[in-house]
């Protein structure tokens, strides 16, 4: 559904509800958890569809797992309103080491923005998350990489 832009927000938001939900793909010997299995269920579609849900959700989910999961979700949203979620997160003393990780995800960006900077000026937001919803419609660890390398 994700690869043909369909909305699968719903389906995507039962993994959830199981923290030690797990996928294995035989063929490339890859085990995806469940924060990996929420982005492959969400990032090849358009973030009208989850983006503004998965801040909702984040705001009153109770497990940390899912916290986590919808944490690198919004990282990989790279927008200002997902930064903005996931800033308010990281100061919410209660989340404890959900929280953290927050601070965490929000502080990667400070490593990885000058060279992604560099890279983005030759291309239209636009253009970059095409690209990044195309090359996930593979399921591999290189695809996983393409998606880290690419801003």
């Amino acid at each position: 559904m994700a690869t043909l832009n369909e909305d699968s927000t719903a389906a995507a938001f039962h993994v959830l509800e199981q923290p030690k939900f797990t996928v294995f793909i035989p063929q490339h010997v890859l085990t995806l958890g469940q924060n990996y299995v929420l982005i492959y269920l969400l990032l090849p579609t358009d973030q009208d569809y989850w983006l503004q849900p998965a801040m909702e959700r984040l705001k009153t989910e109770r497990d940390e797992t899912a916290e986590k999961s919808l944490l690198l979700l919004l990282w990989y949203a790279q927008t200002d309103v997902a930064d903005q979620a996931m800033s308010a997160f990281a100061g919410d003393a209660s989340k404890s080491s959900a929280s953290r990780y927050a601070r965490e995800l929000v502080h990667r960006k400070d490593k990885i923005g000058s060279k992604e900077q560099t890279q983005a000026s030759d291309s239209t937001e636009a253009s970059l998350r095409q690209q990044r919803r195309e090359r996930l419609k593979a399921v591999s660890d290189e695809a996983l990489i393409d998606l880290d390398t690419t801003p």
